[in-house]
């Protein structure tokens, strides 16, 4: 089956996609667009998905959005290198750590943290990126003990759960890293310092297969 992935180069939840291919050595047909194409919200492109957004995956039998949704489709289709478990267990513990992920920690990161940096908003309050920053690792401190006691988010095994938190960790990673956030003290550009654990697992998922290719291209700039 020929997939074609519709994408954009930083966006964390296409990058999520992009790591499951990679790891599961699923080839794929890549159609990037850039900000502007995603942005004129073409009728073509909304016969895709309605919403407008990526990531998009074409199929021989439709399309498919919504990142969580499409790694799930994917992992059905493609089981040799299972995410979602393989023992009922263990696939109840993996969707158990993508809804804490989910529900409780990416949303903070974006809205109150990446989203102001990136905007060019977050130094008309510096004292509330400060506090979002300080609620950012009691965020993370779940990860934190997970990771002390197992390798990866469920367990010693890698799975979806990591793939769909690794993206938007080392989001709020490049943000913290401009000069508006460190003159802030936002002190978020360098987690493994407060946890160690999780910096160590950064360290294991950079060298994941798929993770090189699935890089965002213009963060290599």
């Amino acid at each position: 089956m020929d997939y074609e992935l519709f994408w954009v180069s930083g966006s964390p939840y296409a990058w999520r996609v992009q790591l499951a291919l990679g790891y599961k050595g699923v080839p794929y047909i890549s159609r990037r667009m850039d900000s502007a194409q995603l942005a004129d919200r073409s009728p073509a492109f909304l016969e895709l998905n309605p919403r407008g957004k990526v990531p998009v995956l074409k199929t021989g039998h439709g399309t498919i959005y919504e990142s969580v949704a499409i790694i799930a489709f994917l992992d059905r289709a493609h089981p040799a290198v299972p995410l979602f478990g393989q023992t009922a267990q263990e696939h109840g513990r993996i969707w158990q750590r993508v809804s804490e992920f989910e529900n409780y920690t990416r949303d903070l990161f974006a809205l109150e943290i990446v989203r102001p940096l990136l905007r060019g908003h977050a130094k008309d309050d510096p004292d509330a990126m400060r506090a979002s920053a300080s609620r950012a690792y009691d965020a993370l401190g779940w990860m934190e003990r997970a990771l002390t006691v197992a390798h990866y988010l469920a367990g010693d095994d890698l799975t979806a759960a990591d793939i769909i938190a690794l993206p938007n960790i080392q989001m709020l990673r490049r943000v913290a890293a401009r000069p508006e956030a460190i003159e802030m003290a936002l002190s978020l550009e360098d987690l493994g310092a407060r946890l160690p654990a999780l910096g160590a697992w950064l360290s294991r998922m950079e060298t994941m297969r798929g993770y090189e290719a699935a890089y965002p291209p213009h963060w290599r700039s």
